[in-house]
């Protein structure tokens, strides 16, 4: 029954299957989102979540199972990840803020590569800033998060799908709203597993006590964010 509430233009989609999904986990009505959610296309969704869904309505054909990786430090990984990558900045020449004041604004990180890039030139650039940008951020999410991206030995970043996807306003807001996207696949070497499984997965606190939100990169909300792994 979901897939049919669910529908296939690309402008809605992402938020309707937001609410839909968000049904599997409102048993309690305080709850708020706890889950990372990828959509695998022909109604089928990949959830990452620490409660069990549950479906009143039998929306849904639920397969569920535990997950518990058990990762030590120079584990390989094949992965692949949807993401929402950006970048703060402040940097006024970005075109991005009015005031030095202004707080640092989450910005697209290939649309920030392509402001140094002639306006005649980007469409032709696009694709490889798209690759550069997206392999540099993974790279600085892997020093973040604990784990590093393999390179060589048979192994390397596929880094493609760059899109802006547009966001569904209600018919009083005027401004246009969207999110980018890249679908990153390759394989990386776990350093620290509990930092990794932390930020990929589980979410919590650094040592310094700030929170961290499991999944990587923004719009998590809109499915993106979930990094799929399995042993090299």
């Amino acid at each position: 029954m979901a897939p049919l509430l669910i529908p296939d233009d690309r402008k809605a989609r992402p938020g309707h299957a937001h609410r839909i999904l968000w049904l599997l986990f409102q048993s309690d009505a305080e709850s708020i989102r706890d889950f990372l959610w990828r959509d695998e296309g022909a109604g089928r969704f990949m959830i990452l979540s620490r409660r069990k869904p549950a479906d009143p309505h039998r929306l849904f054909e639920i397969e569920t199972k535990e997950f518990s990786p058990a990762l030590s430090p120079g584990d390989r990984l094949k992965f692949v990840l949807r993401a929402n990558p950006v970048v703060t900045t402040k940097s006024p020449e970005a075109g991005y803020i009015k005031s030095e004041k202004a707080r640092g604004k989450r910005v697209d990180i290939v649309m920030h590569a392509l402001w140094s890039i002639p306006r005649a030139d980007r469409k032709l650039e696009r694709e490889r800033i798209a690759r550069e940008a997206g392999a540099a951020w993974l790279s600085t999410q892997g020093e973040k998060a604990g784990f590093r991206l393999v390179e060589g030995d048979g192994s390397h970043l596929v880094v493609d799908g760059y899109a802006q996807v547009p966001v569904e306003r209600r018919r009083d807001r005027r401004r246009p709203a969207s999110y980018s996207v890249l679908d990153l696949k390759g394989e990386i070497e776990v350093v620290d597993p509990e930092r990794f499984l932390r930020k990929a997965f589980l979410g919590g606190h650094d040592e310094a006590g700030r929170e961290i939100a499991p999944g990587f990169g923004a719009a998590k909300a809109f499915g993106n964010g979930l990094m799929l792994i399995r042993r090299a």
